[in-house]
């Protein structure tokens, strides 16, 4: 309906009232301007509904953005983790009744080596190695060892061990030798320093450059003159048989 169809509405509906022409065309002033107003203020309120809901929009898809690369890095985390490898040492073997093999697993004077070594052969040691040694077979060594011998016949030529020597067979202690540590074997035969205790089963000997920081127990001991004894001694014949 038209502006001019209201007027008309209006004044015909004022004339019926009895009411005069100008205060009829003031109603319809009136009128007009309160919904110019109104219409003026829709107007207003469209724009910012509209940036209000854009705003919105924007904090959402910045919200799903960052969920994005949040679930993207995670990925990439993933794909760079480095596994973790448990390393179970064997336990050493019983050789009361093996034989060797004649293998001989040599380590080179300018080889280092942390941790266990064994060899179902024997071992020739020029090198260092931090960790114990073992072998089926013989342990020479001339160079450094800081752990644990355990072989057949054991040799120390021109080196340093710190840690006990088990031996199945015989032992040989050179004379630029030197054992912390405690020692066991068959026959053995000290030309060197040793700082521990000695248990030969058969015997053991005592040369002129040879020098024993503890006690010594075999069945005999001779000693070279020279030889020089900081301990007790047991030559109990009895008592190791």
């Amino acid at each position: 309906m038209s502006d001019n169809e209201n007027k008309d509405k209006v004044i015909q509906k004022g004339s019926e009232l009895g009411e005069s022409f100008s205060d009829l065309m003031k109603k319809v002033v009136e009128k007009q301007l309160e919904e110019e107003s109104v219409h003026s203020e829709e107007q207003k309120t469209k724009p910012e509904a509209s940036a209000a809901i854009e705003e919105t929009n924007a904090f959402v898809s910045d919200q799903r953005g960052s969920e994005a690369v949040v679930k993207s890095d995670e990925v990439v985390a993933k794909t760079v983790e480095i596994p973790v490898f448990e390393w179970n040492e064997e336990p050493k073997p019983v050789v009361e009744n093996y034989q060797p093999i004649s293998e001989v697993g040599v380590i080179s004077p300018l080889t280092t080596i942390n941790g266990t070594v064994s060899s179902k052969g024997h071992i020739r040691v020029e090198g260092s190695i931090i960790g114990d040694v073992f072998a089926y077979g013989d342990i020479k060594v001339t160079g450094k060892v800081a752990g644990d011998l355990e072989g057949g016949n054991v040799e120390l030529g021109s080196c340093i061990v710190e840690g006990d020597v088990k031996a199945r067979g015989d032992v040989n202690i050179g004379k630029e030798s030197t054992l912390s540590g405690n020692m066991i074997g068959q026959l053995i035969t000290i030309d060197g320093k040793i700082k521990g205790n000695v248990e030969a089963v058969k015997g053991a000997h005592m040369s002129g450059t040879s020098l024993v920081k503890g006690s010594i127990t075999a069945p005999t001991l001779s000693m070279s003159a020279g030889a020089e004894l900081q301990g007790k001694v047991n030559v109990s014949k009895e008592e190791n048989e």
